[in-house]
């Protein structure tokens, strides 16, 4: 991760993140989270620089948690993103389930964490301004066992 990218991360982050315990994923690479409190859930789907179902007026309608079965599941589905995103499970990952047009989805938010990181993403949104392909985003159809709308952030800054 760059330092550009690093600075980033930590100017979205509010100083006062306490550390918390890691939730590891069915797929050991990367780390997850289920983001439950819906004022977080927002604040995640609320994009810096790239799409999300948040930037489209009315698409979101609710929130829900996903159980960690819905956690399994979508995990073992990451592999039908390497077209577009190589290594999604080296990733760290919150998850938002929300409601949209009746469906309930899972809104997957992609990152990188500095390591010792002290930011907990199970109750701190990760949003991150630019910082590149390492930063993505997709939407989960439990339902269908598919991924949709898949975003990535925009360039670096280069200083």
């Amino acid at each position: 991760m760059s330092a550009g990218a690093i600075l980033a991360l930590a100017a979205c982050t509010p100083s006062n993140v306490k550390p918390g315990a890691l939730v590891p994923t069915a797929i050991k690479a990367g780390q997850s989270w289920v983001v439950t409190r819906p004022v977080v859930a927002a604040q995640v789907l609320d994009t810096c620089s790239r799409d999300s179902p948040a930037r489209h007026a009315g698409a979101v309608t609710g929130y829900w948690a996903p159980s960690r079965s819905d956690v399994d599941a979508l995990e073992s589905h990451l592999p039908q993103l390497s077209a577009s995103v190589p290594d999604a499970a080296q990733s760290n990952r919150q998850y938002v389930g929300f409601e949209s047009e009746g469906r309930r989805l899972i809104y997957v938010n992609a990152f990188p964490l500095p390591d010792h990181s002290e930011i907990n993403p199970a109750r701190e949104a990760i949003r991150v301004c630019d910082g590149g392909r390492q930063f993505w985003g997709a939407v989960y159809d439990p339902q269908a066992g598919s991924f949709s709308d898949v975003q990535f952030n925009g360039p670096p800054a280069t200083p």
